[in-house]
């Protein structure tokens, strides 16, 4: 199995092509569909599927882009359906980005799994950065979105989003047994053993306070209900969007 990343989008989010022979999957095109889609033409790849960690516009904007230029299946973790088709729920319409409505071919759900050649993609539902969020097993690979991140994890102060949550998902990635490469969306590759040792909000999801190492630590605030996400004054025009 093979990975090409591309940093893409205004946020720096990460896509990942990943293939093994002419079978390609692409993760999390947030923007720059052409490029891409070049990359899979030059390559000769077949696109089987565009799999997605969860639906925030950095993640989502060139997938209807992509899916008319490869006809790749699109997959997102069922609670996050409605971001494809809503720049509300996407954010994007708080970042004053354009948004082309599209749907989804497949809904996962925890433990739904998709196969591209010799591949095996697994979902694990891990919400908490979104109600939908989920990481994306690949044999000895997680490609984890926003909820997991080299020493920290996705940000919870967002529409949909619950730290305590987000805890329980970091708690439940710890407990994977072994060990794993770690593809994020944002920022470096890491390992799972690397964050069971250092990521603070891990320590502190498994351990506590005091299991994390530190006297002090950030408590995020929750994220406002969708319901609520229509008066929600995401950034100032002029600030940088952080994931």
């Amino acid at each position: 199995m093979k990975i090409k990343s591309f940093t893409v989008g205004p946020a720096a989010t990460n896509c990942y092509v990943v293939w093994d022979g002419q079978d390609a999957v692409v993760i999390d095109p947030g923007f720059e569909a052409g490029t891409i889609a070049a990359f899979l033409k030059h390559k000769k790849l077949h696109a089987h599927y565009i799999l997605l960690t969860h639906g925030h516009f950095d993640h989502i904007i060139a997938v209807p882009e992509l899916k008319h230029l490869t006809d790749a299946k699109i997959v997102i973790g069922r609670p996050d359906a409605d971001c494809l088709i809503s720049p509300l729920r996407s954010l994007s319409a708080k970042v004053r980005i354009e948004q082309e409505p599209c749907e989804a071919d497949f809904l996962a759900d925890d433990g739904s799994v998709y196969v591209a050649g010799g591949m095996e993609f697994r979902y694990l539902l891990t919400p908490g950065h979104t109600p939908g969020s989920a990481v994306i097993m690949c044999g000895d690979v997680i490609f984890t979105g926003d909820t997991l991140f080299m020493d920290s994890c996705g940000r919870t102060d967002l529409p949909g989003g619950s730290f305590r949550t987000i805890l329980e998902s970091l708690k439940r990635l710890y407990e994977l047994p072994g060990d794993y490469r770690l593809f994020p969306g944002h920022d470096n590759p890491t390992t799972l053993s690397r964050e069971r040792e250092n990521n603070l909000h891990m320590r502190e999801a498994v351990f506590g306070v005091e299991g994390g190492r530190e006297e002090e630590f950030m408590e995020p605030e929750e994220g406002p209900d969708y319901d609520d996400i229509d008066g929600y004054d995401l950034i100032d025009p002029d600030e940088e969007f952080i994931p």
